[in-house]
């Protein structure tokens, strides 16, 4: 929640490509390791181009980036598991 912390340094992320089986097909995708978050996300790039459905939340939650700044647009909507 707020402003990011100028201070704070930035770290890099391990991103590495992954292969994400759905509806029998795979598919390749760049997947983020980041051992800080509890809840897996995805971007919204991704659900249009593999044609994965989405759902809107009645009360959206409120997700920050790694920086400590709020994501606009996230926590509006999730899929049904993987």
């Amino acid at each position: 929640m707020g402003a990011a912390n100028p201070k704070r340094k930035l770290q890099t992320r391990p991103i590495i490509p992954m292969v994400l089986l759905l509806n029998g097909k795979k598919h390749q995708v760049k997947t983020l390791l980041d051992t800080g978050y509890t809840i897996p996300l995805i971007n919204q790039r991704t659900i249009e181009r593999l044609g994965i459905e989405r759902k809107t939340y009645k009360n959206p939650r409120t997700i920050e980036s790694f920086m400590g700044e709020m994501v606009v647009n996230g926590g509006q909507y999730y899929t049904k598991p993987l």
